[in-house]
């Protein structure tokens, strides 16, 4: 188990390591970046030496009786279908572990169905897993609509990176929304308008649906958490200091508290919000024309 930056989880498990390019929110896929650095093939599957470790996360939210979330396959997805030899044993430590939420997400939906437990059916067993899906363009939308479609406690969808206006998206049926930019060496080929971010958030608060920020767009990951706070702060006319501007991270209602989150990340200065708010509006907006 590791302790994590990811601003929506207490740790992440990656049973199995290794995956391969779907489609454009993979460009600049982090975990390649960091699987290539120390030798890997991330073409090629393997599993870790960090199998078991959920039951360490476990014990510990259990014996503050409380829940954690942990994410799961950072470096991979669940649902490639090179990791079906051990998915059963990775359903198994899931199941055991009570006391964490597991955020499965893939870009992968299609597969959910056929890779779910014989006992899926039987919720009160798995009501601590949540099915998620990536959709960061409107052509990943069918994602979505499949995700909607299988029965699970908590449907989420990561919109990270978003990389054009997906104001129509279809929440229905959605329970949380995360939403981030592109980090790494793409982001600004990928730049996170904060009006792109903003429409998200209406729309989640219109809905009732919790709904976090993760980061604005930037070389390094986790920057500009308070990005979007300051650019609804300024919307709304209202003067909010960079340092004290509250940030956006709402979470799903869990049966236990969940253990404190630790604020990952470095907020803008003032002096980076405004040169990141002159890229937003000096940089051409072809992505989201091609995209349509």
């Amino acid at each position: 188990m590791l302790e994590t930056k990811i601003s929506w989880a207490h740790a992440t498990w990656n049973p199995w390591s290794g995956c391969k390019w779907v489609s454009h929110e993979c460009d600049g896929c982090y975990a390649k970046a960091q699987l290539e650095l120390h030798g890997r093939n991330f073409g090629v599957l393997a599993p870790t030496q960090t199998f078991k470790t959920p039951y360490q996360l476990n014990a510990k939210a259990e014996c503050q009786n409380k829940q954690a979330i942990c994410f799961v396959c950072s470096l991979s997805d669940f649902f490639h279908a090179n990791a079906d030899y051990w998915r059963a044993d990775a359903w198994q430590i899931i199941k055991d572990c009570k006391h964490v939420n597991f955020m499965l997400l893939t870009k992968r939906p299609e597969r959910i169905v056929e890779c779910l437990p014989d006992d899926w059916a039987n919720q009160e067993k798995y009501k601590h897993v949540w099915l998620g899906t990536t959709c960061g363009i409107r052509s990943s939308f069918e994602r979505v609509d499949i995700l909607r479609s299988i029965p699970c406690s908590l449907r989420f969808i990561s919109i990270e990176p978003l990389m054009e206006s997906i104001a129509d998206i279809d929440l229905t049926g959605i329970g949380w929304v995360a939403v981030g930019g592109m980090s790494g060496r793409l982001n600004k080929k990928h730049h996170l308008q904060l009006q792109w971010a903003a429409e998200m958030h209406d729309l989640c608060k219109e809905k009732s649906i919790p709904f976090l920020f993760k980061q604005s767009s930037h070389f390094q990951p986790e920057h500009g958490i308070n990005g979007l706070s300051l650019f609804l702060a300024e919307r709304e006319g209202n003067q909010a200091a960079a340092e004290n501007v509250p940030l956006l991270r709402s979470f799903p209602t869990t049966d236990l508290p969940l253990l404190p989150f630790m604020e990952h990340g470095n907020r803008f200065t003032e002096e980076e919000f405004r040169d990141y708010m002159r890229l937003d509006s000096a940089l051409p907006r072809k992505w989201a024309a091609v995209r349509r």
